[in-house]
């Protein structure tokens, strides 16, 4: 069945289908309909896969020649059982005019058993853009190591046509997922932009390394700085009408970026602490007890700074770490 993503491709397929119909020569002499027509996709993708540099020329040339008509064929060739007749019929259909006609195949191939027949479909679908962005995300969640690889180098392609989806992507409680999805965004730098909003949110999660991928992101991606402190006020709000400024429900999430001193987003997060003042308090004083040795000390000199009298509170072995920084009573 076509939904609207087949049907986008399809309306710009008139001309395309009336070129075809008007080819003649070896074109001609491939035509044809029902069972036919799947025998001659299936010598079509035998040519194409061949490892026969000369038969596969002459399936480059069928295939040029009979253009979108090959289509059927080269979908019904897509149930070989021979790897090297399916790494020819996903080489067609890649090369096909309009090759979103094709999605569904496309995007079960993406978990064929050839890494070959894998790597093409990835291809394939990356010329599809946001047609095809939110289906391949959806298989990062695969089981399947290769697919999810497969996957991963079709969106990368795409570039930022697939921002949106791994945007998304984002707001899925499923770290693994959560992580490849952000790992990737990380990869194409400023074009991600549109996606920090989504990934400043997933800060907020309990899964530390979760937290490590994303904040690294967001170091590469580089918004700025009122893009950081408007989402994390959003955090704040936690349903109710969002603070002009930083709330305390923000700090937990806040806290944890201090396990990464001297980057961007640890230097936003020990600003956005120091500026909220009492609100981060209780946070704070969590993260002396559980937090990483970075974080404690952190934490620490934040505590101070809101109220020096808490430097004789704090545990022995941060007075000693900061004994030479923090004045104690």
């Amino acid at each position: 069945m076509l939904d609207h993503r087949h049907m986008a491709v399809a309306c710009g397929l008139v001309p395309l289908l009336l070129i075809a119909v008007a080819l003649t020569g070896t074109a001609a002499a491939w035509a044809a309909d029902g069972p036919d027509a799947a025998s001659k996709g299936w010598e079509l993708a035998e040519m194409l896969g061949s490892r026969d540099a000369s038969e596969r020329s002459t399936g480059l040339a069928v295939l040029r020649e009979r253009g979108q008509e090959s289509l059927p064929g080269l979908l019904a060739a897509m149930k070989a059982p021979s790897a090297d007749v399916r790494r020819g019929a996903m080489m067609g259909l890649a090369l096909q005019p309009a090759p979103g006609l094709a999605l569904d195949t496309l995007l079960k191939a993406l978990g064929d058993p050839d890494p070959t027949v894998r790597s093409l479909a990835a291809h394939a679908l990356s010329r599809l853009g946001s047609l095809a962005a939110q289906d391949v995300a959806g298989l990062l969640s695969d089981p399947a190591h290769d697919v999810r690889v497969a996957a991963a180098l079709c969106l990368t392609r795409m570039g930022p046509d697939a921002v949106p989806a791994l945007a998304a992507m984002m707001r899925r409680d499923d770290p693994p997922v959560q992580a490849r999805a952000a790992w990737l965004l990380g990869g194409m730098g400023s074009d991600a932009l549109p996606a920090a909003p989504a990934l400043i949110h997933a800060l907020d999660t309990g899964d530390p390394r979760l937290m490590h991928v994303i904040a690294e992101t967001l170091d590469l991606i580089g918004p700025d700085a009122g893009t950081v402190l408007r989402e994390m006020a959003l955090i704040s709000a936690r349903g109710n009408r969002p603070f002009s400024r930083i709330g305390a429900a923000a700090a937990p999430t806040l806290v944890k970026l201090l396990a990464r001193p001297g980057t961007p987003m640890g230097q936003m997060a020990l600003f956005s602490l120091a500026r909220m003042g009492k609100q981060a308090e209780p946070a704070l004083r969590a993260t002396l007890s559980t937090g990483t040795e970075g974080q404690r000390a952190a934490a620490a000199l934040l505590l101070t700074g809101i109220d020096p009298n808490l430097a004789s509170t704090l545990p022995e072995d941060l007075r000693r770490t900061l004994g030479g920084v923090i004045h104690l009573n």
